[in-house]
């Protein structure tokens, strides 16, 4: 291969201080898409199950107050076990959160998000060390438990930039791509490869915030291309069907690829 592909297990993780740059950026990403949103759009259904727009605005103002607040969200984590017996922990807390908010205004949750964003990040900031080397379950059986400090520096940023996503796909809006959705990609793709346990394949991901990258141990078997932010989408779950070009190589790397789940 004349192209460079990057070995992605190999990749740093985001450090402490990068991670609040990062989300610094992406909450003004995901106010400007809050903030295009009218009337119509409320009731919109979104790629998330179960959640119109309204109640995925509502989640991400929920998670600014847990980031905020560790009593909300140990009050939202037993009020979800408790009314929620049937769900996993993670969703049983979500439902949690939504139940906190029925009653906002979209445009009222808009507000709230603008103004608690920047204190939920200074607030992931701040949680002391020993807190941030604890693990916690992941909530996906195959997936391994994580760092607390993993979960606040990665997975939040991640989070809500996929759901910036999500509504502007279910209002029609253009995903604005800047520098730092490359960054959230880049770790998207490390985790993909620290859990791949496939043949190993040369991924090229094109568009803003794409790359490219070897995904498992040894000589790539094939090289697989696909949009970025489509295949993040796919990794998240929204889009199984999503299109992959084989470039070369052998086939079965498309299923295994179309296959692959990472953790948003």
């Amino acid at each position: 291969m004349t192209q460079t592909f990057v070995q992605a297990a190999r990749l740093p993780q985001t450090d402490h201080d990068q991670s609040a740059v990062i989300a610094e950026a992406e909450g003004r990403a995901a106010l400007e898409v809050l903030e295009k949103l009218g009337d119509d759009d409320w009731r919109r259904p979104t790629d998330c199950v179960e959640w119109d727009v309204r109640t995925l605005v509502s989640h991400l103002v929920a998670q600014c107050e847990d980031n905020i607040s560790l009593r909300t969200m140990l009050r939202r984590e037993i009020a979800g076990r408790r009314r929620h017996r049937g769900k996993g922990p993670v969703d049983a807390h979500m439902a949690a959160q939504i139940e906190d908010h029925t009653a906002a205004s979209g445009p009222v949750l808009v507000a709230q998000f603008a103004r608690l964003w920047p204190r939920a990040v200074q607030a992931r900031r701040s949680r002391p060390g020993l807190m941030r080397l604890a693990k916690v379950d992941t909530g996906m059986p195959a997936a391994p438990r994580m760092t607390v400090g993993y979960l606040l520096d990665t997975i939040y940023n991640r989070d809500l930039w996929m759901h910036r996503i999500d509504l502007a796909q279910a209002t029609g809006q253009t995903v604005t791509v800047g520098d730092h959705d490359g960054q959230i990609v880049e770790q998207v793709v490390r985790d993909l490869a620290l859990t791949w346990r496939e043949a190993p394949i040369a991924l090229e991901l094109t568009g803003a915030a794409g790359g490219s990258w070897l995904i498992g141990a040894g000589e790539p078997v094939s090289v697989v291309r696909a949009d970025a932010l489509a295949y993040m989408r796919a990794l998240a779950g929204r889009d199984p069907e999503v299109t992959l070009e084989l470039v070369s190589g052998a086939e079965s790397a498309l299923s295994a690829t179309q296959r692959a789940r990472i953790i948003f």
